[in-house]
């Protein structure tokens, strides 16, 4: 796994690279991906619902002040969505070291408050036990193996304060779309790793305990709680 996520660092590291520079990775995807009619349908059907600052979330997660706020894998997220601007203390780690810095310089600039920013592996995290009280996890587990996920689930629950709030997801592979979103994975560098629903819920249900799913769009999402053990 750990090839896995260098090629995964590496690939995210270039596109923060194609921003600053002002380039769109989007506008140099092989023509034959762009003119696919499901490509467009899916850049339509995609954007804030597919995000770490859809509105679903924010509603089930519920932050508020005094709240610590774990989103993994964050990379832009915190731009973006100004989740700094939600009640709760905001928390961010992806393993591109590009990512945090430019995050880390957004923040400067902003001048915002935030709880912190840092380089980490999702099984391996700098925090304490029982440390946050929500937490997203959103566009991240396509990239890893099962095993892996295993590992940064009890990971996840490691600093979760028991009966901890998130949200997560993975490709939803009865979706229309996935496959397009597979290939586009691919262009940029960052190749997905299909796992059925029933294999994700078999390692996530001992941990977490699932409140509601949403399977509608491309990626299918989770609103779980942290088990009491």
């Amino acid at each position: 796994m750990t090839e896995q996520l260098e090629r995964i660092r590496k690939a995210y590291d270039l596109t923060v690279d194609w921003y600053n520079k002002g380039i769109d990775p989007l506008d140099n995807a092989p023509e034959e991906l762009k003119n696919l009619l499901e490509f467009k349908a899916f850049q339509e059907e995609t954007g804030i619902s597919c995000s770490s600052g859809a509105p679903e979330d924010r509603e089930y997660l519920d932050p508020q002040s005094g709240m610590n706020f774990l989103d993994a894998g964050c990379g832009g997220g915190l731009a973006a969505y100004r989740l700094d601007r939600w009640p709760s203390t905001y928390y961010g780690v992806d393993i591109s070291p590009r990512l945090i810095r430019a995050m880390q310089g957004f923040a400067e600039n902003e001048k915002i408050s935030i709880g912190g920013l840092w380089v980490a592996d999702l099984a391996d995290l700098p925090f304490d036990d029982d440390f946050f009280d929500i937490a997203a996890v959103i566009g991240v587990f396509e990239y890893h193996t099962l095993d892996y996920i295993a590992e940064a689930l009890k990971e996840l629950q490691r600093v979760l304060k028991p009966r901890a709030r998130i949200v997560m997801d993975i490709p939803n592979l009865e979706h229309p779309h996935v496959k397009v979103m597979f290939k586009l994975e691919e262009y940029l560098g960052r190749p997905n790793i299909p796992k059925s629903r029933s294999a994700f819920e078999e390692i996530l249900t001992p941990l977490f305990s699932i409140e509601r799913t949403d399977d509608t769009h491309v990626m299918l999402k989770y609103f779980v709680r942290r088990t009491h053990n």
